[in-house]
């Protein structure tokens, strides 16, 4: 009975070692929090294409409401792009 409480415990222990050891290691994987090459790429992408549908719409001087649907759909994508490279 001491053995199996023994080597329920030891398997536990080790066990939890094992599994915390990749989320530990999680951090270092990116550089500490920076972000790389492709996804700096992306960003500027995905800023592009925003300015871009921005000066479409400025272009005659009015933005219809069909254009800022287009830009505030534009944006959170970008917005959204950005947090997720940013906390990944």
């Amino acid at each position: 009975m001491n053995r199996l409480a023994l080597s329920a415990c030891a398997g536990a222990l080790l066990s939890g070692l094992l599994l915390a050891a990749p989320a530990e290691a999680a951090f270092y994987r990116h550089g500490g929090g920076k972000i790389t090459p492709a996804e700096h790429a992306a960003i500027a992408r995905s800023q592009h294409q925003l300015n871009l549908i921005k000066a479409k719409a400025w272009a005659d001087g009015r933005v219809t409401p069909w254009e800022r649907a287009r830009i505030a759909l534009a944006q959170s994508r970008h917005n959204a792009l950005v947090y997720r490279v940013s906390h990944n």
